[in-house]
């Protein structure tokens, strides 16, 4: 069986059709006021391509990076103030920068966006409960079995000797606060 060749010879098929120079004016135009999407759509490229061309004529030297100007002391101050209440994704949202910027400004302030405790999006238990098992681990030296059953007795809760182990070793809210303030 005699397969005949797709495409005709000496013609790039449709997807790899080749830039031109008005489009590359335009790209250039277009870089530092608009997005890699907004670009694509404009272009009638994708957005992977209009990025490699962007690469491309970032090597030559024909544009620069983009830059924007540095965050304000107001768009700071409420990183550092909401940063274990929200995701780096809001908080990005709400200051207009990327997620990549915001995580970079904290980190470079000493700051972390690490959940601990009942900020943990996934938290089942709160803060109080796990000082309650370290308590009684530490002050009255009682085994997880026996914490186990105090907090069922007491608190009409039903945890087991494994999650009371994992509620002594996990870190609160306030250990993650702490964890920032003490030197390294």
């Amino acid at each position: 069986m005699f397969l005949k060749p797709m495409g005709g010879p000496g013609k790039a098929p449709k997807h790899v059709s080749a830039w031109t120079q008005q489009e590359d004016e335009l790209l250039i135009s277009l870089y530092q006021d608009h997005s890699t999407w907004q670009m694509a759509e404009r272009l009638q490229r994708t957005r992977s391509a209009v990025m490699h061309r962007i690469l491309f004529l970032r090597n030559r030297g024909l544009i620069g990076r983009k830059r924007k100007a540095p965050l304000s002391a107001e768009a700071i101050a409420f990183l550092t103030k909401n940063r274990h209440a929200k995701t780096a994704r809001e908080l990005a949202r709400k200051v207009g920068r990327s997620e990549c910027t915001v995580r970079y400004t904290l980190h470079k302030r000493g700051y972390s966006l690490k959940k601990c405790g009942e900020s943990h999006h996934c938290a089942r238990y709160s803060d109080r409960l796990t000082e309650l098992v370290t308590e009684l681990r530490d002050r009255c030296n009682m085994t997880f079995c026996m914490i186990a059953k105090h907090i069922n007795i007491t608190m009409q809760m039903h945890i087991s000797d494994d999650t009371a182990f994992h509620l002594y070793n996990r870190r609160t809210a306030a250990d993650a606060l702490l964890y920032e303030l003490l030197p390294n």
